[in-house]
């Protein structure tokens, strides 16, 4: 009648909300990203591949990050990070990543030698732990690949193969 063909339902209006994404699709999309970083920084996942990076910092120093394939099986790779040259403190960063192949995925299962987050902790806890902090590590080692594809240049000699 009046309403022009409009819902009058309660609560409906025309303008809807924008649907949230929940926290599992936020990790799926950080993991599937941090996939392709290393893929293009590893260029593939070949057992025993490896790979230095340099980046310079703005003090003059330069933040230097081994990238190294440690297992390989047919669908998944576990990748070794580690921080050559300890810049944040005096410790040396640490992070291994499981990298699934056929899903195309790849998130942090280690950092420092402490393996198997939980996606969520009670804070506080014994360990002092982030409430999110699986979401973390896969966002530093996020931002890190990405430095290291911005800023960073390999350290040692590449050798071409050419056939006569």
């Amino acid at each position: 009648m009046g309403n022009s063909g409009r819902s009058t339902k309660q609560g409906q209006d025309a303008r809807r909300e924008p649907r949230r994404c929940s926290s599992l699709q936020l990790h799926h999309a950080e993991c599937e990203v941090n996939f392709l970083r290393l893929e293009k920084l590893l260029c593939g996942f070949d057992a025993a591949r490896e790979m230095e990076i340099g980046i310079p910092l703005p003090n003059g120093r330069a933040d230097v990050l081994a990238l190294r394939v440690v297992e390989r099986s047919p669908y998944t790779a576990v990748v070794q990070l580690s921080q050559q040259t300890p810049v944040w403190g005096a410790r040396s960063a640490q992070i291994q990543v499981r990298v699934y192949l056929d899903a195309r995925m790849a998130e942090v299962i280690a950092y420092q030698n402490v393996r198997h987050f939980r996606a969520r902790y009670d804070y506080p806890n014994p360990r002092m732990f982030a409430r999110d902090e699986k979401r973390q590590l896969n966002r530093l080692l996020g931002e890190w690949l990405s430095m290291c594809l911005a800023r960073g240049h390999a350290l040692h000699d590449v050798a071409i193969a050419v056939g006569n």
